[in-house]
């Protein structure tokens, strides 16, 4: 009756429009660098993450010794999200460049060597 229509996503790299379902498909196959780099950020990630916990239990059980800890704990979640994030966006942005330079088009190529 209705086809199924899955909303699309537009690749950060090569500007191609992708299915969602065919992102991480599109993302290993044709940009693998790309596609290793996220895993490795996502470890990162998990890192982050399990660190911020762990230093949350390390506070729930020792606040009387040590008050200084909730105000260390939200400022180093809130310090390593945004290192993340500017590390993402600044690897994107050289992946993109990459991307650009290893795909000119015949005029383009023709206008950098004049």
């Amino acid at each position: 009756m209705f086809p199924l229509r899955l909303p699309r996503h537009k690749c950060r790299i090569c500007g191609v429009e992708v299915e969602y379902s065919q992102v991480k498909v599109h993302y290993q196959t044709t940009h693998p660098e790309y596609g290793k780099w996220g895993r490795q950020l996502h470890t990162l990630m998990w890192l982050v993450l399990g660190s911020g916990v762990a230093l949350v239990i390390v506070d729930l059980l020792y606040r009387s010794l040590n008050p200084i800890l909730q105000y260390i704990i939200p400022a180093y979640l809130l310090g390593a999200c945004f290192l993340l994030i500017g590390l993402h966006v600044r690897k994107l942005i050289a992946f993109r460049d990459a991307w650009k330079k290893a795909h000119l088009l015949p005029n383009e190529k023709r206008t950098e060597e004049s």
